[in-house]
């Protein structure tokens, strides 16, 4: 696995997750992987539907998903950390590699930026999580009435 550090700015840095051909080959896709590639295909065809309603949802669907930082959609790249994964990894069967532009990104500050990339939003996904989790009471009843 192969990751990418590009600068952007001074402050921000892209990631980008490059899975080694091994963990594609042969490999059963999980549960996880079918059900996004499912909701993958679904979009595109609600994209290139005729009923006006379907190409409604995207492109609301769209707008919504521009507000996402460039941050987020990288750390998408990256896939989660299984029990398998991680054997390979400890026991030094399959190497992480991290690649960035010596120019711009001293070899120092990595360490710190992949942590600070790890890090920064969670305070603020663990906020939303919480509100989610408060306001199920009050908007359960609507998803049971029939519409």
């Amino acid at each position: 696995m192969r990751f990418f550090l590009l600068p952007i700015s001074t402050r921000r840095t892209l990631i980008y997750c490059q899975r080694s051909a091994r963990d594609d080959i042969g490999a059963k896709p999980s549960l996880l992987d079918r059900a996004t590639t499912k909701a993958n295909e679904t979009w595109v065809s609600f994209e290139k539907s005729e009923t006006v309603w379907k190409r409604k949802i995207t492109q609301y669907g769209n707008v919504l998903f521009r507000r996402i930082p460039f941050e987020e959609w990288g750390l998408k790249t990256i896939p989660a950390l299984s029990n398998k994964r991680k054997e390979a990894e400890l026991s030094g069967k399959d190497k992480v590699e991290v690649l960035f532009p010596g120019l711009f990104l001293r070899q120092e500050k990595v360490p710190g930026v992949l942590k600070q990339i790890a890090t920064e939003r969670q305070g603020l996904h663990r906020r939303k999580m919480w509100w989610s989790i408060i306001a199920i009471p009050f908007t359960l009843p609507f998803a049971l009435l029939p519409v």
